[in-house]
């Protein structure tokens, strides 16, 4: 095989990596939806070869689960993974907000571009929710590319792929947005354009906090959900597969 043709394969891959996240993060393929390697390939018009092995990368970082002598499946959206990836943002974003705000003056564009984005976001009263989600992890991304740290960014960036698919569903987004909603975007971003770095690390984390606290209740307040036995979510224990996984009314 000559460097070209594994350079090319290479591409190939990661194309299907991308292309089958945002299905997975939109609902194209919701949870624990069953499907073969074949079925991928047919529907993103490739080879067998990259989209085996972009399906092998996804299960390594836990978006779909290898089912023996059968195909994939999709892994199921729970309670316990959201609250682990809050616990992975509340660690980590307001960091990289504090770092943000010490480097902001070196990337005024970046900068620009948060402003521009609380301006779309404060503006639109029902903005259309996949543009939405693109729109959100661009801007939290963008603060994790000004923190500085590569590392700090490129966890922080599949900790935000991953909360995305709890943004897509409808149990989430049951009411609707509000022109010049309070997300507390605008304050998190003016704190670290003023190069106030303890203002920020406060605003994220109180930020995440309240996310993490609206879409519980949410959830809770849900169909999909309502026939959960609440005695299971006591402190040190999991939920069972069956009573887990949320699902869309």
């Amino acid at each position: 095989m000559t460097v070209e043709t594994e350079s090319s394969n290479a591409s190939m891959s990661e194309r299907a990596v991308s292309e089958i996240r945002q299905r997975v993060i939109h609902g194209e393929l919701p949870p624990g939806a069953s499907f073969s390697e074949a079925e991928i390939a047919g529907q993103l018009q490739m080879s067998k070869a990259p989209v085996r092995e972009a399906l092998a990368a996804l299960r390594r970082l836990g978006w779909v689960e290898a089912i023996p002598r059968s195909g994939y499946r999709v892994a199921p959206v729970t309670l316990r993974g959201m609250q682990d990836l809050f616990d992975l943002r509340l660690w980590l974003e307001p960091e990289a907000a504090a770092l943000a705000a010490k480097r902001a003056s070196r990337y005024p564009d970046h900068v620009a571009a948060l402003r521009e984005f609380c301006d779309r976001e404060e503006g639109e009263s029902q903005p259309d929710l996949s543009a939405w989600l693109t729109d959100h992890y661009r801007a939290h991304r963008r603060i994790a590319v000004l923190s500085g740290n590569a590392e700090l960014d490129r966890v922080l960036s599949g900790v935000l792929l991953k909360m995305e698919r709890y943004h897509a569903l409808d149990v989430m987004n049951h009411a609707p947005r509000t022109a010049g909603a309070d997300s507390g975007h605008r304050e998190l971003v003016e704190a670290i354009a003023a190069h106030d770095a303890t203002t920020a690390r406060e605003l994220a984390a109180a930020h995440i906090k309240l996310s993490r606290d609206q879409a519980v209740a949410a959830i809770l307040d849900s169909e999909a959900l309502r026939t959960v036995d609440l005695a299971t979510l006591g402190q040190g224990s999991r939920l069972n597969d069956g009573e887990s996984q949320m699902r869309t009314a």
